[in-house]
């Protein structure tokens, strides 16, 4: 990905050289300054897209990410190639990497690796650009969106639908939901569609509020009453506890984000 290609017209990816070979041993040599100083020469004389787009390469090399997109776009006014939009997305992943960190700017991050993968050419791997995006975002605690770009980048499409699909019916529910702990404590799996108990455990020394979750009359989990185990869409143990009902029941609905076990009120 962080190669940068010739794209021709079969397809085919080719390592982009230039047609200086005094240019290309400086690159090889990672003696960037002076390459750079040999492309300035150059574009005095020649104003060929390539020679913009290989001074992008240079300057993104030497973390001058400013100057290469400007590189960049004078080149693609000039030549409206994929090899110099892949040479223009990597220089926004590399710019966006280091503003995330250690510059730690989060919204100016998201903002790059956005307009990378706006810049991207279709026939490239977004995979590590959605990696990148899924750290901003969970740096900048929306975990949602994040949770969306991970499973994007391992390319688990399927899952991406079931966790749309989740993430839609908690936000548009009329139902009363609860989060349940503690299954892992208790053995308990929880399954969609399985029925359990709800059953207050007014003599619970650590939460007077407690609701205790039983299965085949053996407590499996507790409804969540604290601010770390609960979601804005589901109800704490506190709020429900008034109206619970003797024999209240509730089914589960599914596992959220792999954390949360969600059930619904019957």
């Amino acid at each position: 990905m962080k190669d940068y290609l010739n794209i021709d017209d079969n397809g085919q990816t080719t390592f982009k050289v230039s047609q200086t070979p005094k240019i290309d041993f400086l690159i090889k040599e990672k003696r960037f300054d002076e390459a750079l100083t040999e492309i300035n020469k150059l574009l005095k004389t020649d104003n060929d897209y390539s020679n913009w787009n290989l001074k992008g390469i240079v300057l993104d090399k030497l973390s001058q990410f400013e100057e290469s997109i400007e590189c960049f776009d004078k080149a693609l006014q000039l030549h409206k190639g994929d090899d110099i939009k892949l040479n223009k997305a990597n220089a926004l992943y590399d710019w966006a990497k280091v503003t995330f960190f250690p510059e730690g700017n989060y919204e100016q991050a998201l903002e790059l690796i956005n307009n990378g993968l706006d810049t991207l050419p279709e026939i490239e791997d977004p995979s590590e650009f959605y990696f990148l995006k899924a750290e901003i975002l969970e740096a900048q605690e929306n975990l949602i969106e994040s949770q969306k770009c991970y499973l994007i980048a391992h390319k688990e499409f399927d899952r991406l639908k079931e966790f749309e699909s989740q993430t839609d019916y908690l936000n548009n529910t009329s139902d009363t939901l609860i989060n349940i702990v503690g299954s892992d404590f208790y053995s308990f799996t929880p399954e969609p569609g399985v029925i359990v108990d709800l059953v207050k455990d007014e003599e619970n020394e650590h939460d007077p509020d407690a609701i205790a979750v039983v299965f085949e009359n053996k407590t499996v989990g507790y409804v969540a009453n604290s601010d770390y185990t609960l979601i804005d869409e589901v109800k704490s143990a506190s709020s429900i506890k008034n109206f619970l009902l003797d024999n209240q029941k509730a089914e589960i609905q599914f596992v959220y984000m792999g954390e949360y076990v969600i059930g619904k009120l019957l």
